[in-house]
């Protein structure tokens, strides 16, 4: 864990979409990144976790617009649409408030909110965090579940999403 604090980056993780520029994913050291696709023209999951540890899964799903002439999302409805999510966590979380902080990068901004459950089952994980990013006409949801200290994984996972970028 000692290499996830100094943030380098090993690689780019290339996520090609359908006619129209890939998703760069700068995955940090010990990292790597495996990308489901149920078919082509559906947006892919992309999963990242440790090389080595168990201790962390990240998923990153871009969406892009069926509409050409959908307008671009204000960073209001993104907020509102995190704040709903965060509402329905909310019964399940051991916080009794789930403040919506915000996320910015280059050509980039999202929200997010974290929890941690109150009572996780055998297998899942103990710490959440949740959102999304508007990048050009994607809309990129985000889960950061993590067991152990949160920040450890927090910090370089919200990093690493601040820095996506397209092709």
């Amino acid at each position: 864990s000692g290499l996830l604090a100094c943030g380098a980056i090993a690689a780019d993780l290339r996520v090609a979409l359908p006619e129209r520029p890939a998703l760069i994913i700068p995955l940090p050291v010990g990292w790597r990144g495996q990308v489901r696709r149920a078919t082509p023209e559906l947006p892919p999951t992309v999963k990242l976790s440790s090389i080595t540890e168990k201790h962390f899964e990240i998923l990153v799903t871009p969406i892009w617009p069926m509409q050409a002439d959908r307008k671009p999302l204000t960073p209001e409805f993104l907020r509102a649409m995190v704040a709903s999510a965060a509402q329905r966590a909310k019964p399940q979380a051991v916080e009794t408030d789930l403040p919506i902080r915000e996320l910015s990068g280059q050509g980039l901004f999202g929200a997010y909110f974290s929890a941690t459950d109150r009572a996780p089952k055998p297998g899942e994980y103990r710490n959440l965090t949740q959102g999304m990013i508007s990048l050009g006409e994607l809309e990129i949801g985000f889960t950061v579940l993590s067991n152990g200290e949160a920040a450890a994984v927090n910090g370089p996972a919200l990093h690493m999403l601040q820095s996506l970028r397209r092709e």
